[in-house]
C-alpha cells in the first residue's frame, strides 16, 4: 500500500518530459515521510495538496508555492512541532536537493528576462528630474501626477509603474507646465516686498472678535513692543499708521494666544502675490510676550477681561516681556487652505528677524504657526500652558511684519530659462508672457531640440538624425500658426514624454556604465547622475562604484533618497492618516508640532547611521536618539528649549532607542484611537526582520479593541488564537506586538490603557484644545510575550535585547530593502547566495549600515538588470 502511494504521488509530483526540472528522489523521500500524511490530496491540511502540486519551475505560481515550502521547513514552522521532527542531516539533505533545481530554475528567468521589470519614473523620481534637467531645484509638480503604485514596499517596481492614457495625458500637462514655468522665469526678475501684520485683512479680523463662550485667546492684541494699544480695540485708533510715520510703523505688531488652525484661528500672510514658482528668501520679525490673567488689573467695557481664573483668560490689557522662546511653523498656503510645511524655528522675548530660503508655488502665502500654545475650540475650559494660577501669565507671540524677496536666481537669464533657449534674445509680452526671439528659426530649433535630448535622455545619443521626429513636431506647430517659442515648447513636451527620458534601464543582462550611474543616482539621489558621476568609466569596479557611492551619500541630495526610502520601507508618508482621537487623546490631537518632530527625529537618527556607519543593531536600540523640546517632553527626557533636533544620549533605563519605540513609527502603526498587537507585530516582523506575514483568510473579521476599557486587547485575542487556524499565524507577530503595548497611539508611555466611558469619571487635564479630558485610565498594561521559538520577555527592554541576538537577521532584512529600492526588484530564491555574501563582508564592520549599502551596490545584484 505505502508502495502504490509512493509509486501515484511519484507520477503527480514528478513534471511530464516537456518539464525542465525534477523533483529530486531525496526531496520526495522527504515529504512521503513528513509532509504527505497530511497535505495530500485527502487530509489537505491548510488547504495545501501537494500530491497534486507539479514540480514545473518555469510556472511563477509554482516556483513560489515551493519557494513557501522550502522556507516554512527550513524555518522549523514544518513539520509543525506536535509532529515528529526530521533528523537534522535529513533536513539538510532536503534542502539542498530541493534549492539546487529551484536555484537553476531562478537563475534562468534572471537571464532570460532580468531580475526587475522595465519601470518609469515615480513621480517624485520624474520630479526631480526634471529638476535637474531644467535647472529648477525649486520646481514641485509631483503633485500634479497619480498616485504611484507599490510592491514589496517601494514604488520603484516596474509592474506597479504602468502608464496608462490617464498618466499620459498628465505627463503632457505637467511637462507644459514645467516647461513654462521654467521658461518665464526671465519676465519676473526679483525683488523685494515688505507686508506689516497690522496690515493683513486676515489678521485685523482677529483685534475685532468679541469672545463667544469665553474663547478670548482667538483674540489679537495690537502691540508697540510690549505696550498694548487698547485705542486700536475700541475703534478710536486706526490699526496702523501706516506709511507716514516708517519708524512706528516699524514697532506694530500683533499678539496672538493660541496656534494656528484653519478652521478658527490663523495668522496668515496672505497679500504676497507671488508672481511665479521658485526659490524666495523669507524674513520675518516676531517676539514672545504674556498677558496678564483674567483681569487681574481690572476690566473694560470692551470685553476685554473678566471671568473665572479657572478659565485662564488672557487680559490684553496687560501685556509683560516674555519668559521663554515659541517654536515657530512656517507653511506654505495655498488659496485653497492648504498648508506645505516650509521651516521652523525659534523666537524669542527679544524682537528676532529669521532669515530662511524656501521654495514657494505662484500664489501661496505664508502661514506661521506658533505651535506649543493652545488651539481652542467652542466650549473651551482652559489653557494647558498655564498650568496653575501662580503661573506668571498667558504665553503669546507676536508678529511684526515679513518680508519677501524673490525669485532668486543666481544669474541672469535665469539657468532655467538658459536650460531651453541658451543665450537667445527675449522680450516680454503683456508684462508676463515670454517671446523668445530667433533670428534663424529652424537652425535653431534643431540645434536647441539636440542639446535638450542630451540633456535629457536616458542613454548616449547615437546620431543626429534622433532629434527629427521632435523636430518634425516643431515644424507641424509652426506650420499651424505658432510662433517660435510655442512651436519650441511643443517639441520640448514631446522629448519629456519619450520613452527614453520616461524609462530606466530595458535589457536584461549586465549594465552598461551609463546605466550604471543612472542606477546608483536613482538609489541614492532619487534623481538623476551629475555629470561627475556620468563622466566616470569602470562603475563595474568595485572601487570606483564605493568611491562614487561615497560622494553621492555625502551630497545634500542624498536627503531625498533617506526620506523616500524611510516614507515607504516604514510608511512614514502615512503618519497624517492616524490623527489621535479628540476624546481619547486630546493631549495630542492638533499637535503638529509632535508629529513633524517625530518624522525628523526618524529620519535624522537614520542619517546617523549612515554617515558614522554605526551598526545595524542601531536599528532596534540604540543608546541615542535626536530630541527637540516637544519630543523631549513626550519622551519624558531632560527639560530644554528649542525647536531644533539635537543628538541626545538616552539613560541607560530609557525605554527609547531604536526605530521600534520612536514616535512617528509607533504612530504609524497605530490607528489613532487605539493600538493592536496585531497590527504592530506583523510590522515589526515584515519590516524590520523581513519575516512575510501571509493576509488574514477572507471571512475573519479584525478584532476591534474594547474602547470603554472593559476587556484588553491581549484577553481579546486569547479567544480568538485558541484557533488553531488563527493561532498558526498570530504566534509568529503578536509577541513583538505585545512588547510594544507599554506605547500609546502615538508613542507616549502608558502603564494604562485609556478608555471612554460616561459612567466612570475622567482624568483631570486640559488638551491641546482647550477642552477637559474625557478619558479615564482602565485596565493595566501588559507587555510581556512568548516568542514563536520558546524565549520569553516581560517588557520591551527584553525584548529589544532578545531581537539583537541576531543582527544578521536585522542586517539581512535591511539589505532586501536596498535591494528592492535601489534595482526594483525583490530578493528572489537564486539571489539569496549572494545576499548572505553581502553580509558575510559586512559583518567584519558590525553589519555597519553604510558598509551594507556600499557592499550592495558593489554586488553583481546591484549590476545586472
Amino acid at each position: 500500500m505505502i508502495y502504490l502511494r509512493r509509486l501515484l504521488s511519484w507520477l503527480v509530483l514528478t513534471p511530464t518530459a516537456s518539464f525542465a526540472y525534477e523533483l529530486p528522489e531525496t526531496a520526495f523521500i522527504f515529504l512521503d515521510n513528513h509532509c504527505l500524511s497530511c497535505h495530500d490530496s485527502v487530509e489537505r491540511e491548510g488547504d495545501f495538496d501537494m500530491e497534486s502540486l507539479s514540480f514545473d519551475l518555469a510556472d511563477p505560481l509554482v516556483f513560489e508555492t515551493w519557494v513557501k515550502v522550502y522556507d516554512r521547513t527550513d524555518h522549523g514552522e514544518m513539520p509543525p512541532k506536535k509532529k515528529k521532527r526530521p533528523a537534522p542531516e535529513d533536513l539538510k539533505d532536503f534542502l539542498a536537493a530541493l534549492a539546487a533545481p529551484m536555484v537553476a530554475a531562478d537563475q534562468k528567468r534572471i537571464a532570460d528576462l532580468g531580475r526587475s521589470t522595465v519601470r518609469r519614473y515615480n513621480r517624485f523620481e520624474y520630479e526631480n528630474t526634471l529638476r535637474d534637467v531644467l535647472n529648477a531645484p525649486w520646481l514641485q509638480v509631483a503633485d500634479r501626477l497619480p498616485e504611484d503604485g507599490t510592491a514589496y514596499h517601494f514604488n520603484k517596481v516596474g509592474n506597479r509603474l504602468d502608464v496608462s492614457h490617464v498618466q499620459m495625458t498628465r505627463y503632457l500637462e505637467t511637462a507644459d507646465y514645467a516647461l513654462r514655468v521654467a521658461m518665464n522665469t526671465v519676465a519676473f526678475p526679483s525683488e523685494t516686498k515688505k507686508f506689516y501684520a497690522r496690515e493683513e485683512p486676515v489678521m485685523q479680523n482677529y483685534l475685532w472678535y468679541r469672545p463667544l463662550q469665553r474663547s478670548a485667546t482667538r483674540s489679537a492684541v495690537p502691540l508697540i513692543g510690549l505696550n498694548p494699544e487698547l485705542e486700536v480695540l475700541r475703534k478710536l485708533k486706526p490699526v496702523t499708521v501706516g506709511a507716514n510715520d516708517p519708524e512706528l510703523r516699524e514697532e506694530e505688531a500683533l499678539g496672538f494666544f493660541s496656534g494656528t488652525y484653519a478652521a478658527t484661528t490663523k495668522y496668515d500672510f496672505t497679500r504676497l502675490d507671488l508672481p511665479t514658482d521658485g526659490r524666495y528668501k523669507v524674513r520675518i520679525k516676531s517676539y514672545t510676550f504674556l498677558a496678564g490673567l483674567n483681569g487681574a488689573s481690572g476690566g473694560d467695557d470692551q470685553g476685554l477681561t473678566g471671568g473665572s481664573k479657572a478659565w485662564y483668560r488672557p487680559n490684553r490689557a496687560e501685556i509683560f516681556p516674555g519668559n521663554r522662546s515659541e517654536p515657530m511653523t512656517l507653511y506654505a498656503l495655498a488659496k485653497s487652505g492648504d498648508s506645505r510645511w516650509l521651516t521652523t524655528y525659534d523666537t524669542f522675548p527679544e524682537p528676532t528677524v529669521v532669515e530662511r530660503i524656501v521654495d514657494l508655488k505662484k500664489g501661496e502665502g505664508i502661514r506661521p504657526d506658533a505651535g506649543r500654545l493652545v488651539r481652542t475650540r467652542p466650549g473651551w475650559k482652559g489653557n494647558p500652558n498655564v498650568p496653575d494660577e501662580d503661573a506668571p501669565g498667558v504665553p503669546g507671540v507676536a508678529f511684526n511684519w515679513l518680508e519677501i524677496e524673490g525669485p532668486l536666481h543666481e544669474s541672469w537669464p535665469p539657468p532655467s530659462y538658459k536650460a531651453l533657449f541658451g543665450d537667445l534674445p527675449f522680450e516680454i509680452v503683456d508684462g508676463q508672457r515670454v517671446k523668445v526671439i530667433s533670428k534663424h528659426p529652424g537652425k535653431d530649433a534643431k540645434r536647441l531640440l539636440s542639446r535638450f535630448m542630451k540633456r535629457v535622455f536616458n542613454r548616449p545619443l547615437s546620431g543626429n538624425g534622433e532629434v527629427d521626429p521632435y523636430f518634425a513636431i516643431y515644424e507641424r506647430a509652426r506650420s499651424m500658426g505658432e510662433d517660435f517659442t510655442e512651436a519650441m515648447l511643443a517639441g520640448f513636451v514631446s522629448i519629456l514624454c519619450a520613452p527614453d527620458f520616461l524609462y530606466l534601464e530595458n535589457q536584461a543582462g549586465e549594465l552598461e556604465n551609463h546605466e550604471l550611474a543612472l542606477r546608483l543616482s536613482y538609489f541614492l539621489w532619487n534623481g538623476p547622475p551629475d555629470e561627475v558621476l556620468k563622466k566616470q568609466r569602470n562603475l563595474q569596479g568595485d572601487r570606483v562604484m564605493a568611491q562614487q557611492a561615497n560622494r553621492l551619500l555625502n551630497d545634500p541630495r542624498s536627503d531625498r533618497f533617506l526620506h523616500a526610502f524611510l516614507d515607504y520601507w516604514l510608511e512614514l508618508r502615512d503618519i497624517n492618516a492616524n490623527t489621535p482621537d479628540a476624546g481619547l487623546y486630546t493631549d495630542y490631537y492638533l499637535d503638529d508640532m509632535l508629529t513633524e518632530s517625530s518624522l525628523l527625529e526618524t529620519r535624522l537618527f537614520f542619517r546617523e547611521l549612515v554617515d558614522k556607519d554605526l551598526p545595524v543593531r542601531n536599528l532596534i536600540d540604540s543608546n541615542f536618539t535626536f530630541l527637540n523640546e516637544r519630543l523631549a517632553d513626550h519622551y519624558g527626557l531632560m527639560s530644554f528649549e528649542g525647536v531644533e533636533p539635537r543628538l541626545i544620549e538616552l539613560p541607560p533605563e530609557s525605554p527609547r532607542g531604536g526605530l521600534l519605540t520612536q514616535a512617528s513609527v509607533l504612530r504609524v502603526t497605530a490607528n489613532g484611537t487605539t493600538t493592536s498587537p496585531v497590527l504592530r507585530g506583523a510590522w515589526i516582523m515584515e519590516r524590520i526582520l523581513g519575516v512575510e506575514i501571509p493576509p488574514p483568510p477572507s471571512g475573519v473579521e479584525a478584532i476591534e479593541p474594547d474602547t470603554r476599557g472593559a476587556t484588553t486587547i491581549r484577553e481579546q485575542l486569547k479567544f480568538h488564537n485558541d484557533v488553531q487556524s488563527c493561532n498558526a499565524c498570530h504566534e509568529k507577530f503578536d509577541p513583538a506586538g505585545f512588547a510594544l503595548e507599554s506605547f500609546d497611539v502615538a508613542g507616549g508611555w502608558r502603564e494604562h490603557y485609556r478608555a471612554v466611558d460616561e459612567a466612570v469619571e475622567p482624568v483631570e487635564g486640559l488638551g491641546k484644545n482647550g477642552h477637559s479630558f474625557l478619558f479615564h485610565y482602565a485596565q493595566p498594561v501588559d507587555s510581556s510575550g512568548v516568542l514563536q521559538d520558546g524565549r520569553t520577555f516581560d517588557d520591551i527592554h527584553e525584548f529589544k535585547r532578545l531581537l539583537t541576538e541576531d543582527e544578521r537577521a536585522v542586517a539581512r532584512n535591511l539589505v532586501n530593502q536596498f535591494i528592492v529600492y535601489s534595482t526594483g526588484a525583490p530578493v528572489s530564491f537564486a539571489d539569496r547566495a549572494e545576499v548572505e555574501e553581502i553580509l558575510d563582508a559586512s559583518e567584519k564592520n558590525d553589519f555597519g549600515v553604510r558598509t551594507l549599502l556600499l557592499n550592495v551596490v558593489k554586488s553583481n545584484l546591484f549590476k545586472i538588470k
